[in-house]
């Protein structure tokens, strides 16, 4: 989280500064009156960008980024619910996510640099709704030209919303630009888009989400010369190959020629792939049970008291590699003991089996604890948040194409897990239990409590 010198906007009060661009800052704020966030895009232009253009020219394209999306109404397009001009600034709110799909996938600010692996079933799911939200924008006749990971938000039930339209176009529009401004991001632009961008249409954002497709299944960007996906990723089949080439071909005539039909070959693919697969879940050859080496007389004694772990020390104290997963997994000797609780003979700990039915922030998660403590759930009363590291202990390895997240005596609701540690006073860290990584969010957004207790 970035902290601001700058207190407030209009009447909205900004907690953390999201993003900066040549155009704009993005923060995250406090509506008035209610304890909740909004993402507000004001427009502060960087001086290149005003010595290149002028702020008239920076103006208008500010206004018409946001009246491109002020009347679309779609669950995979960002909402926006107003534009204002106040006190020298103008600004417009949005919906905020505390999650985007860019962090899923653990692409750092170098894009180049390797990234998770997706299982097959979750890729598929964020370019379904991600084509689908473009389906809408294209019959609208909208080209959004900055399709990528990180302008993908996710909302609190895991969906994909399309957001930043600010290259975006309508259909026929010729838009001014600099001569040396890049449309589009690179590694994820189409060709044509920097080759003849006023001939761009709607397949440059097709050729986008063939570009993130690709990323996902392999962990890479495509090169030149373009691997295989699946003489990276094994689970990946030739019909993988077909379809994700395709999507990425460099002659726009190549590509598929709109959202639908790209949906539909996918679709088609995938429940082919799945009827050739066997779904129950499997360790792999190289899974590490420390329970094995030590004894099973000699359980594994895991960091249980919380902490605060800046986020230069969190890959040491919580035992993570570059891209937040564990170095390495327990294999966990679990039973169910009661109906809501199950015990882990590897660790001597006890968890709850499911958790908080609704999201908490982090707060509210520690007075759920002290709630079940109070009722002695499942007959113990030392129930606390747990530490990353014990948090950790109950993941599978990622092997590519499966499932990994909890066990499956666990219940799969709670995906996005609070620890008891904290990243500063306004941060705390969690666990995305479903793609396996830690990350650290902001105190006052909401995840998910599950409890535990030593034993």
């Amino acid at each position: 989280m970035t902290n601001t010198s700058v207190k407030s906007i209009g009447n909205y009060q900004i907690r953390s500064r999201l993003g900066q661009g040549s155009m704009g800052q993005v923060y995250k704020v406090l509506i008035p009156g209610e304890n909740r966030f909004a993402a507000l895009k004001v427009l502060k232009p960087n001086s290149d960008l005003i010595k290149k253009m002028g702020m008239k020219w920076i103006y208008d394209q500010f206004i018409h980024e946001a009246s491109v999306i002020e009347n679309l109404q779609h669950p995979n397009v960002v909402d926006v619910w107003n534009l204002e001009e106040k006190d020298g600034h103008v600004y417009y709110l949005m919906e905020y996510f505390s999650r985007n799909l860019g962090t899923i996938m653990g692409e750092a600010y170098w894009a180049d640099k390797s990234s998770r692996i997706l299982r097959i079933g979750k890729a598929v799911d964020y370019i379904s709704e991600t084509l689908e939200g473009l389906s809408l924008l294209h019959q609208e006749g909208i080209v959004h030209q900055d399709i990528k990971p990180f302008n993908l938000m996710l909302s609190d039930k895991g969906f994909i919303k399309i957001t930043d339209f600010g290259l975006s176009k309508r259909r026929g529009e010729r838009l001014t630009t600099p001569s040396k401004m890049m449309i589009g991001t690179p590694y994820y632009a189409a060709p044509e888009q920097s080759q003849s961008p006023e001939n761009a249409d709607c397949r440059v954002d097709l050729y986008s989400v063939g570009v993130m497709f690709y990323r996902m299944l392999t962990g890479i960007l495509p090169q030149k010369p373009c691997k295989l996906p699946s003489t990276v990723n094994p689970e990946i089949d030739k019909g993988w190959d077909e379809l994700i080439l395709k999507s990425i071909h460099p002659d726009p005539n190549r590509r598929f020629q709109d959202a639908e039909s790209m949906i539909h070959a996918i679709q088609t693919h995938y429940q082919d792939f799945k009827n050739q697969k066997q779904m129950a879940c499997k360790a792999p050859d190289d899974f590490l049970s420390l329970r094995e080496k030590k004894g099973r007389s000699d359980p594994v004694i895991l960091r249980s008291k919380t902490q605060r772990v800046l986020a230069k020390h969190a890959k040491s104290v919580f035992q993570i590699d570059d891209i937040y997963q564990p170095r390495q997994y327990l294999g966990n000797s679990l039973s169910v003991v009661k109906d809501c609780v199950i015990a882990d003979e590897t660790t001597n700990l006890v968890w709850q089996q499911s958790g908080s039915e609704s999201y908490l922030q982090w707060e509210q998660a520690e007075d759920y604890i002290k709630n079940l403590n109070q009722q002695r759930y499942g007959g113990y009363e030392n129930w606390r948040l747990p530490t990353i590291n014990e948090l950790l202990s109950l993941l599978n390895p990622p092997p590519p194409g499966e499932d990994f997240c909890f066990q499956s005596q666990f219940s799969l609701v709670q995906k996005w897990i609070w620890s008891g540690d904290t990243r500063s006073k306004r941060a705390a860290w969690f666990v995305d239990v479903e793609m396996g990584f830690v990350a650290s969010s902001d105190i006052l957004d909401a995840y998910y409590a599950k409890a535990v207790c030593s034993i």
